[in-house]
């Protein structure tokens, strides 16, 4: 059951969905399908950038949401920088060092 609701979260994000459609669109061109490519893509790419506008997909790995996900002040590099998670604590994606410092959004955690 928890595999089927990290499954259902990663679908949140819109590089996943763009992956996938490019896998089927791959698997029916070596078929020999006719499709067009290019008309498949666009029409994709441009619903989730719809989805993403009204803020139904989004990146289930930031710590935060909205713009400058996990962007946190870095204790070590004094630097307003990206910060991604690992083993449950935030990492300056700059310097790579752990970092104490809480961000104003930082309590929606997934």
């Amino acid at each position: 059951m928890e595999q089927i609701k990290i499954i259902l979260q990663r679908l949140k994000n819109p590089s996943v969905i763009m992956s996938i459609v490019s896998q089927i669109i791959t698997i029916l061109v070596l078929l020999n399908v006719n499709v067009d490519k290019q008309a498949v893509t666009g029409v994709v790419t441009a619903i989730c950038t719809i989805l993403v506008l009204l803020g139904i997909l989004s990146n289930p790995d930031t710590n935060t949401k909205g713009y400058g996900d996990d962007m946190i002040q870095c204790d070590h590099c004094n630097k307003l920088t990206k910060h991604v998670l690992v083993n449950g604590k935030m990492v300056c994606s700059e310097c790579g060092n752990e970092n104490s410092n809480k961000s104003e959004n930082n309590d929606n955690k997934i």
